[in-house]
């Protein structure tokens, strides 16, 4: 079936040409992109060298909505503000890594507990870690380090076999 993909793809079907990982090849993306194929844009992006045709193909993808790239995108702009509403934007489109970044840069530590919670309970363990070390509430606090810790996540369970506790 990897000849029809890459039949297809030669003949400029964009589903096929980006669908197709044996030939998604950096022009085959590049041509799935420029034909308006939004996950082609953000995967053609991550393989830029260059930084500034990089941005704009994430921008473009991030103003398609489409989520992987309001992440990348937020990752790579300079202006602090942009930076912040492209990954607030992904984070409540449920980004877990956009959450947890966003966390991490919050001044709020309202914010900053609400987005790891956020994340946390999506799943993402390192946001588990994080919010027991937020958290004052000694039950709350052990929960998300024992969930962190079942998940396999090292600090956790560090944290959960101190005597010290």
């Amino acid at each position: 079936m990897i000849f029809c993909h890459e039949e297809a793809a030669n003949e400029g079907h964009v589903p096929a040409v980006y669908s197709n990982h044996a030939v998604a090849t950096s022009d085959f993306l590049r041509r799935a992109a420029e034909d308006g194929h939004v996950p082609a844009m953000h995967q053609f992006a991550l393989t830029c060298d260059d930084p500034d045709e990089r941005r704009r193909w994430l921008r473009e993808a991030a103003h398609e909505g489409f989520v992987p790239a309001m992440y990348a995108f937020a990752l790579e702009c300079n202006k602090p503000s942009q930076r912040r509403a492209w990954l607030r934007r992904a984070a409540e489109e449920g980004h877990l890594e956009a959450m947890h970044t966003l966390a991490s840069e919050c001044d709020d530590p309202r914010e900053r507990r609400r987005y790891l919670r956020m994340a946390a309970e999506d799943g993402y363990v390192p946001a588990m870690y994080e919010l027991g070390l937020a958290c004052k509430h000694p039950r709350e606090r052990e929960r998300w380090f024992g969930e962190a810790a079942r998940n396999g996540w090292q600090p956790a369970i560090e944290e959960m076999c101190d005597p010290a506790r």
